[in-house]
């Protein structure tokens, strides 16, 4: 019978926490990019809708 009781922990979480700065890092990069490309297509769309 297995034990269910017993926490199974998220090999994810695991890696995240491994490199903590290296993992805010490749978030804050992420989030940057995400910023850039959500401000160039709405730059496009407003260059768009004024033609």
């Amino acid at each position: 019978m297995e034990d269910s009781a017993r926490p199974l922990s998220c090999p994810d979480c695991h890696a995240l926490t491994d490199d903590l700065p290296a993992h805010e890092r490749w978030h804050s990069r992420l989030v940057r990019d995400m910023a850039v490309a959500v401000t160039k297509e709405n730059k496009r769309r407003d260059a768009d809708a004024s033609r």
